[in-house]
């Protein structure tokens, strides 16, 4: 492991003593990437493309970025909330890179000795951090692409990683049924978190820093609620009422007390994170529900499965709002931080934008020839970075009145 330290772990491991959860952080300025609308892919709604002379359909490009230096399906993506043209890709290849919407450039993420399966971004934006089927995760300086350190500890692939929302502090879960918790500033682990029976399939820090959430998969299918400072585990939810099958997602509410998981048992459940109460399920799949999210804006959840839908549910009385049909699975969702609106990542290539609302789809764009695996908005979410199968990564550029 790399020893480089630059003295500042003391500050990333200073939320572990406030009651608040709060790490001090410079407050960051987003800038504007309306320009980027001159591009021209701001303008096609194309639902599909046109067939050629050999019968084929041709997809219709619209993205306004098409980042190209994978040489296999890119699984993972990010954009840097602090800088709103940089974003990050993994994949196949065993390679993570970072690169800047409009420009040639990039940095060349080498390490890893499997697929690159998940990326994340601090807060400020100047850490990257990357999970591995090579049950490794690694620290990279956002601006320069140094690798600070390979987190070891994990015995097996990594799931994902997730950071604490103002501190660099990074947590990881991998499939040998524990989830980690180092401090990125010094490298050194903080927390191991065991009491799972499967993969460790998903997992966040609550949006107030205070603890952390995670959801096992096949095997386990309970979720777990732990105390980041002492490593405890305070709450498990599982049983009747629950989950049959294992966990595939979940999101927490704003205000840190809610959870929205999704689960291989085709349903999703809405769960009180501090009292263990399950409070809803959300029933209308046929098949694996992939990814879940609750709005910041309605009071609605999203939910995408297998089954090629986007279902919209109430959360008051749990029924269907809308259904958004798709052509293919629906693998990846991500809500409008401030605007009723949700994106979907499709395996028909298609990334479409939602009015949650009224179900109705808004705008599609297209130009990956295979399915989407991953996306990540920008930090205005005028834009979406899809990583695709077909070894891309292209960004897409959305209005919003």
């Amino acid at each position: 492991m790399d020893q480089h330290n630059d003295g500042s772990d003391t500050e990333s491991e200073a939320y572990l003593g406030d009651e608040a959860g709060n790490v001090d952080q410079q407050d960051q300025e987003v800038a504007d990437l309306q320009g980027a609308e001159a591009d021209g892919g701001y303008e096609s709604d194309s639902e599909e493309g046109e067939a050629n002379e050999t019968g084929q359909t041709e997809v219709t490009d619209d993205a306004i970025h098409c980042f190209s230096q994978h040489t296999d399906a890119v699984f993972a993506v990010a954009w840097n909330p602090a800088q709103p043209d940089m974003a990050a890709s993994g994949g196949g290849d065993d390679k993570a890179y970072i690169w800047k919407i409009g420009q040639e450039g990039h940095h060349a993420l080498e390490g890893h000795t499997d697929s690159v399966a998940a990326l994340a971004f601090n807060s400020a934006g100047t850490l990257l951090a990357s999970g591995s089927l090579d049950s490794r995760v690694s620290i990279w300086e956002s601006t320069s692409g140094r690798c600070t350190y390979f987190l070891e500890g994990p015995g097996e692939a990594i799931e994902w990683v997730s950071w604490h929302p103002r501190g660099d502090v990074v947590l990881a879960g991998s499939e040998d049924f524990t989830a980690w918790m180092w401090n990125a500033q010094s490298g050194d682990m903080m927390q191991v978190f065991y009491g799972h029976t499967g993969a460790v399939r998903c997992g966040q820090f609550t949006p107030d820093g205070k603890a952390v959430v995670t959801g096992g998969g096949e095997g386990d299918a309970t979720l777990k609620v732990w105390d980041p400072k002492s490593g405890s585990c305070t709450g498990t939810i599982q049983g009747h009422g629950f989950h049959e099958a294992g966990l595939t997602s979940l999101d927490i509410s704003a205000d840190s007390t809610v959870a929205i998981t999704g689960s291989e048992d085709m349903t999703a459940k809405i769960s009180n994170i501090h009292t263990g109460k399950v409070l809803g399920t959300f029933v209308g799949h046929t098949e694996s529900v992939e990814a879940v999210a609750l709005s910041s804006v309605l009071p609605v959840a999203a939910t995408a499965s297998v089954d090629g839908k986007l279902l919209i549910w109430d959360n008051a009385t749990l029924s269907v709002r809308g259904t958004c049909e798709h052509s293919e699975a629906v693998v990846a969702l991500q809500c409008h931080p401030s605007q009723p609106l949700i994106f979907t990542g499709c395996l028909d290539g298609a990334v479409r934008c939602w009015d949650l609302r009224t179900g109705v789809c808004i705008q599609t764009r297209t130009g990956n020839i295979k399915g989407v695996q991953s996306i990540a908005l920008s930090p205005d979410a005028s834009m979406v970075v899809a990583g695709s199968d077909d070894t891309t990564a292209r960004v897409y550029g959305f209005q919003h009145s």
